[in-house]
């Protein structure tokens, strides 16, 4: 009898390579493996300031240094790129507290995420969700290094060969420096995206504010939903919404007072003044809506810490006009909200 031998092509080659991978990757899943690898990826590079990855020692000079590190590596790519940088200043928060801080860094990851899929095809994981009420820099820290590893696989995919080193920020260093810092990656990654931060996801936002507002009203024993929309008015601009999401904020301040709670002050008589020349973008809208998400995340999780809300899905197409009306509806809630607040201040407490 002959024997019969084997021929492999270069094609039945590939095949095998891709099924022994395949089992390779599903016997590691069920091991535990990614979890393992995206646990050590999510805590490198260290801090520069030589304290460990954990809650009790991440402090926020340590979140700054990463985001500082985080512009440098985002410059180098905008200059590659040929984008223009974006040079706004607006200053307007004050008292940060850290899931505000959270909630920011949360948009800088999925920007960053979305830049590099862009650019490279590829996704990245991002840390496991915490509710706003356990929130620490360390939560902050984790955030921030994962949008910088989005910057990393770009800078590779790009050739971009400069590379940065991590300088220390002041022990002093406050949330509210850390938010400032954030805000202004934000706005200059969503100058670099193909697909810019639309009136749709400010919606989307906004959309989760007011079910958390009507979660508040229900615990006054409010069942009738509050949530009628004022009439629809046509030919709203980004800065009118923005406008009218300050006075939701500063409606919330007033509410957070009453109730004990703190939140970040909003110099909402300082952004009216910056307004005409700021040139407000949906992105600062969708900032901003984000900001006004997390408190209410936050006071929701003080009366109901054990329940969350689920997330709400994209909106399909929106504009200006209709995230307007939106804004104004959650004006409303908050309103309600304060007025009763006022007669009940401990009413977190029961």
């Amino acid at each position: 009898m002959q024997a019969t031998t084997l021929s492999w092509n270069s094609a039945d080659i590939k095949i095998l390579t891709l099924v022994m991978i395949i089992g390779i990757t599903v016997f590691c899943f069920f091991l535990g493996v990614p979890t393992l690898i995206a646990q050590s990826w999510l805590l490198s590079p260290p801090p520069i300031s030589g304290r460990t990855v954990e809650r009790d020692s991440i402090q926020p000079a340590d979140v700054l240094a990463r985001v500082q590190l985080f512009l440098q590596q985002l410059a180098s790519i905008r200059i590659e790129m040929g984008k223009p940088q974006d040079t706004r200043q607006m200053h307007l928060a004050t008292n940060a507290r850290p899931h505000e801080v959270y909630f920011q860094a949360l948009t800088l990851y999925i920007k960053a995420d979305r830049f590099a899929l862009e650019l490279t095809g590829s996704t990245g994981l991002k840390p496991i969700p915490v509710s706003a009420e356990d929130i620490s820099p360390y939560h902050v820290w984790l955030l921030v290094n994962a949008a910088y590893r989005r910057l990393l696989v770009i800078k590779t995919e790009l050739n971009i060969p400069e590379s940065f080193t991590e300088r220390p920020s002041p022990a002093t260093t406050t949330p509210t420096e850390v938010g400032r810092a954030i805000v202004q990656a934000n706005r200059q990654l969503n100058v670099m995206l193909q697909r810019r931060f639309s009136p749709s996801e400010v919606f989307q936002q906004l959309e989760a504010a007011r079910n958390y507002a009507q979660a508040l009203l229900k615990g006054f024993g409010r069942n009738q939903e509050s949530s009628s929309l004022p009439p629809f008015q046509r030919g709203k601009t980004p800065t009118d919404v923005f406008l009218q999401l300050i006075r939701c904020f500063e409606q919330l301040e007033e509410l957070a007072k009453v109730s004990g709670v703190s939140i970040l002050h909003l110099d909402g008589t300082a952004a009216r003044k910056v307004m005409p020349e700021f040139q407000v973008q949906p992105s600062d809208v969708y900032d901003l809506a984000t900001l006004l998400l997390s408190d209410l995340a936050y006071i929701h999780g003080k009366k109901n810490r054990e329940h969350t809300l689920p997330t709400v899905p994209f909106p399909g197409t929106k504009f200006p006009s209709h995230v307007f009306q939106l804004a104004r509806g959650l004006q409303g809630q908050l309103d309600e909200l304060y007025g009763l607040a006022r007669e009940n201040p401990d009413w977190l407490s029961h």
